[in-house]
């Protein structure tokens, strides 16, 4: 995978700034700094599937491809660009455990103000970037603001090549990522 460019670096500075200022308790790491061995063998389907090119479709991340990630996954679908407006497509029992279900809902339906900010500004984020970005961060949902979280969130295509969808992967818990993912997301 080619580093991030410029442009990309900058709006992830962008965001954590956004993210400290608004107390989002989380943070974008570009690096990829993953702290559990499933997500370099998620990135690895999600290029898989992308077979040379910028993204996968999100007609390639069939369950057979995610079969043993499916629980840790869902998969969210921009439905507006300006501004920016998500809906949730799948939600993996794990996910929906943690966050509450949600498949069919649009983010803004019933979350909190401030979710709906961090989740609009990491997915449009993402399909900006066009390229996968790592998050850490607390939980804001569903009474669960104890649980941490590594999330990755890589960009799907629609039937037209252009970036639409979001493959989220997820592992959440009561420890912060270790601390040297947390120097790496200072530094980010």
């Amino acid at each position: 995978m080619t580093p991030p460019d410029a442009a990309c670096l900058k709006a992830v500075a962008a965001f954590n700034a956004l993210s400290e200022r608004e107390g989002w308790d989380q943070h974008c790491d570009s690096a990829l700094a993953f702290d559990h061995s499933d997500f370099p063998r998620m990135l690895a389907i999600w290029q898989e599937q992308a077979a040379g090119k910028p993204m996968p479709a999100r007609s390639s991340m069939t369950p057979r491809a995610l079969k043993d990630f499916l629980p840790r996954v869902a998969i969210n679908e921009r439905t507006s660009v300006d501004p920016p407006r998500f809906t949730w497509r799948l939600m993996g029992t794990h996910v929906a455990q943690v966050l509450g279900e949600r498949t069919g809902k649009f983010i803004d339906e019933d979350a909190p103000p401030r979710q709906v900010a961090r989740w609009n500004a990491s997915l449009d984020m993402v399909l900006r970037a066009a390229r996968p970005l790592r998050f850490a961060g607390r939980v804001l949902v569903n009474g669960k603001t104890y649980l941490n979280s590594e999330l990755l969130f890589m960009p799907l295509a629609d039937d037209t090549g252009q970036p639409r969808f979001i493959l989220g992967f997820g592992r959440y818990g009561f420890d912060w990522p270790n601390p040297r993912s947390r120097a790496a997301l200072a530094s980010a």
